[in-house]
């Protein structure tokens, strides 16, 4: 796995429009780093013929890939850039292994209940997989916890988050100050939230280790190969790109945040929202036993305006939402990152704790809490919009779609077939969010209210 990075890729001034529209150079990711950016695909140069054609190689279509060969579905996976380019490899790498709204589960075939189950036996897919298939991606089941000032936000967090043992998915510790102090190594946040099977992971080796493994299995996969035009074939479809075209049964389409323009509805579909993430430098000796000790990936409660997580080359990993037209600037990120941990930690004000890079994506948000399956027509399916917890609920949509198309049974499937419905107002997000709530909440955080 080469070197290809340029490590000021961030600082080009030329990159602003890119930067706004969650499109940095995938070169400017910490999860590409030190490791570099992993196997080029080469692109689509001849007509094939395979059962299931995908687009997009990201979390959900490489999640998909696997599974379906897997079972022995002959599949196609075409990816416009290379595996991993979009919110798979910019992502922040939590792994929070939580239904956000169980109750919409009671809308769903058997309400619910075959989904819970599945959901009970696999929501720690990136764990599994890796382990299963041998592919280092840094997954570590470490906990996932979650911090707070007051003891009215504990108790409500707390009451919200019981489902999860009363369904038996996971064990859920309520945590003291000092229980606290010893997994943060902060006195600043009193109570605490732990999910036991939560944890990290680079989501950008994730995707690249289960695309590789598909391939392994037999998938077909095809990098700078732009979904050009999808066009019915007697009972298949056609998907071209500009080398070649791939002709099957099923076409599935995975693009999330990043829609082809073939299929203009997907685009329309979702709420996108510009997110930012950066990466210190390895921390210094004197911070590793100071700053989250116990390897926790951390959020705070009830806005998470600094979610954490300490990777295995004992970075940080920060991440939030740029400031209105400043999602270039690295520099004033950073600043404000650097401000909350010298607060929580105020030993470090004295530690050289460094930026090493910073880039941005793109969110896909619905008004469900909850990915959606699109049938466009009959064989044209949309897995995707996975909000803002996609390292488990896009693989594990993948996994549970492949098994109904292996098996023939799409109309067996323990979630709802959706019919995509445009967003009326798609700025929603971005106003409401970016604009409003969270420079509010940063206001609070200067005040120390949160």
């Amino acid at each position: 796995m080469g070197m290809t990075h340029q490590a000021s890729a961030w600082r080009q001034s030329d990159a602003r429009p890119s930067y706004e529209r969650g499109e940095a150079p995938l070169a400017a990711s910490g999860w590409t780093m030190p490791e570099g950016e992993g196997t080029h695909y080469a692109p689509l140069r001849e007509a094939i013929e395979v059962d299931v054609a995908i687009v997009g190689a990201g979390l959900t279509g490489s999640s998909l890939a696997l599974h379906l060969t897997e079972a022995g579905i002959r599949v196609a996976v075409v990816e416009s850039r290379q595996p991993g380019w979009g919110a798979s490899g910019r992502n922040a790498g939590h792994v929070l292994p939580i239904l956000k709204d169980i109750k919409l589960l009671e809308g769903f075939p058997d309400a619910g209940r075959r989904f819970i189950d599945i959901f009970r036996e696999h929501h720690t897919i990136p764990f599994d997989l890796s382990r299963k298939h041998g592919f280092e991606c840094d997954a570590e089941r470490a906990g996932y916890l979650n911090g707070m000032v007051s003891r009215a936000a504990f108790d409500k967090f707390l009451a919200a988050s019981r489902y999860l043992e009363e369904q038996g998915f996971q064990k859920v510790t309520a945590l003291s100050g000092t229980e606290m102090k010893g997994a943060t190594g902060s006195d600043y946040y009193g109570y605490g939230v732990l999910y036991e099977n939560g944890g990290r992971v680079n989501p950008y080796l994730f995707t690249n280790g289960m695309i590789a493994s598909a391939k392994r299995l037999g998938a077909a996969v095809y990098g700078d190969s732009e979904a050009r035009s999808l066009i019915r074939d007697g009972v298949r479809w056609r998907v071209t790109t500009d080398g070649g075209e791939a002709r099957a049964a099923r076409v599935v389409f995975c693009t999330n945040a990043y829609p082809t323009d073939i299929v203009p509805q997907f685009a329309q579909g979702f709420y996108p929202l510009t997110a930012y993430a950066l990466t210190t430098k390895a921390l210094p000796h004197e911070a590793l036993n100071l700053i989250m000790p116990g390897g926790a990936t951390f959020a705070q409660v009830p806005v998470d305006l600094n979610p954490l997580v300490r990777d295995r080359h004992n970075r940080l990993i920060l991440s939030s939402i740029p400031r209105r037209g400043g999602a270039h600037d690295a520099e004033s990120h950073f600043r404000d990152q650097l401000r909350w941990i010298h607060r929580t930690w105020p030993a470090t004000r004295d530690m050289n704790i460094e930026l090493e890079t910073y880039w941005t994506g793109r969110v896909a948000m619905r008004d469900r809490e909850f990915p959606g399956l699109f049938e466009l027509e009959s064989g044209v399916y949309g897995l995707m919009y996975c909000n803002a917890w996609g390292n488990v609920m896009a693989p594990l949509m993948g996994m549970v779609l492949a098994d109904g198309i292996a098996r023939d049974r799409m109309d067996d499937l323990p979630m709802p077939i959706e019919q995509i419905q445009p967003v009326r107002f798609r700025n929603k997000h971005e106003l409401l969010i970016r604009h409003l709530l969270i420079p509010a909440a940063r206001t609070a955080q200067r005040l120390n209210i949160i």
